[in-house]
């Protein structure tokens, strides 16, 4: 009796232990209808158990992994079945946010609009990338990034500590490219070749009137013989030469901010247009996965090892001999724009303003944008929600969405001895053809496995 006690003891020891210890307890998880001051949205506490851990996956011993598969499909957001991991979608407000400087910053902050009960699965990877619970991996090195090979998950951003967002400057620029999107300032002005000290700068005013000097701040500049000189002003401003007034105060501003910025030798640019990926813009994930089967259980099973979000991407024009010339994720994203018509943002070199520009036939195509290691996504899903059609009452977590395998993806790829992808040698509707044949080829080989 005394051993069934201590057994019954430690089995809830190891049950709440499993709960507390999951990352980032100090952060709200799962449907938070508990709001300040008391007041709950509802009937009841939504989750009262807040942070669980996923369940493992059965362990398959190497004598008994006898056949696998390799298989790439892909979730498209278009279908209906598939809309519990695309639905509610989040919102920047673009001028406001910007990326969070504490933990505690990262569910308080009022710019980033979100529903209070269900999130988007963009949305909780977007959360817990920033928190450090989650490993990105780039689709693409970066001395090839013509070579997209990012699946086999060979290119991380590495980080030391789940807080190196909030505390290392090279990991949060490197992570917050990948979460954003946006242009360059153009540059104001053309920086001395001779990598000369601030100052020194060569200001262009367009129609050849050109004019270098040595300048000591932004109110005043001696020209030099180069200079074709005013015979009553022997001076002149940087707000003069770049044609910004007196009556544009941002103008000024931002030129200002340009070169408080500007590094020794280097030259002035206008502000940077920097915009945040919501999840309105992810069209598709991808997915890798192993189908195989394990003699021990005498079952086929499959296991999803990557996923990856997919955006629109603006692609070269056709005429251009270089099929990567210009192409730039960060430059080419392609986001939806409140009337829900596919944008990307262009820069005007003449007045080095960004505007949005409608697609009007451009060239586009659907890439990854990064892939993540599957079974650690787990881990931050089994916290998080889908809607459920039939009951608000009994709803779903994210996990149990993937493991019972309720969503509808379409085979892209297969392993084959040309690692090749089926539209390489497939095209249109002999594509989805091909698609369908690996799937019923593997069906067929579980069937004629029980056939003696």
């Amino acid at each position: 009796m005394k051993d069934l006690i201590f057994l019954s003891f430690l089995f809830l020891f190891a049950s709440l232990k499993g709960q507390t210890t999951a990352p980032n307890n100090d952060v709200l998880r799962g449907p938070q209808n508990v709001l300040p001051e008391g007041v709950i949205d509802g009937v009841v506490v939504k989750d009262e158990v807040p942070v669980r851990s996923k369940i493992e996956y059965e362990h398959v011993r190497l004598a008994d992994y006898v056949w696998s598969k390799r298989l790439f499909s892909r979730i498209d957001s278009k279908e209906k079945v598939n809309h519990a991991l695309f639905y509610p979608y989040d919102e920047f407000n673009q001028v406001e946010y910007k990326f969070p400087s504490k933990r505690s910053d990262v569910d308080s902050n009022l710019y980033w609009m979100r529903h209070q009960e269900r999130f988007s699965l963009w949305t909780i990877i977007y959360k817990h990338l920033l928190l450090g619970d989650l490993t990105l991996y780039n689709v693409a090195s970066e001395s090839t990034p013509y070579i997209e090979d990012g699946y086999q998950l060979k290119y991380p951003i590495k980080k030391q500590t789940r807080d190196d967002f909030f505390s290392n400057s090279k990991y949060r620029s490197e992570l917050g490219k990948a979460l954003t999107f946006g242009q360059k300032g153009s540059k104001l002005t053309i920086a001395d070749p001779n990598n000369a000290p601030k100052g020194r700068l060569s200001i262009d005013k367009g129609w050849n009137a050109t004019f270098q000097a040595w300048i000591d701040s932004l109110t005043v500049v001696t020209p030099n013989s180069m200079v074709e000189k005013n015979d009553d002003d022997n001076s002149i401003t940087v707000y003069d030469a770049l044609g910004i007034m007196a009556q544009d105060p941002k103008g000024r501003k931002d030129l200002e901010e340009a070169w408080n910025n500007a590094k020794p030798g280097g030259s002035l640019k206008g502000k940077d247009a920097v915009y945040f990926i919501n999840s309105k813009s992810i069209v598709a994930y991808n997915i890798k996965e192993d189908w195989f089967f394990d003699k021990e259980r005498s079952m086929l099973d499959k296991r999803i090892i990557a996923i990856a979000p997919v955006a629109n991407y603006l692609l070269p024009e056709e005429e251009d001999p270089d099929p990567f010339a210009g192409f730039d994720r960060y430059a080419n994203f392609l986001f939806s724009d409140i009337d829900g018509k596919l944008k990307y943002l262009e820069v005007d070199a003449d007045d080095a303003t960004i505007s949005t520009t409608e697609i009007n036939g451009n060239r586009y195509a659907q890439k990854e944008m990064f892939w993540l290691y599957f079974p650690e996504l787990r881990n931050v899903m089994v916290n998080y929600y889908v809607y459920n059609n039939q009951s608000d009452a009994q709803w779903m977590t994210f996990d149990d969405f993937f493991w019972k395998r309720m969503f509808s993806a379409t085979i892209y790829r297969a392993s084959d001895q040309f690692d090749r992808e089926i539209e390489d040698y497939r095209y249109g509707v002999d594509a989805l053809y091909e698609a369908e044949k690996i799937k019923e080829n593997m069906r067929t080989w579980e069937t004629d496995l029980w056939n003696y």
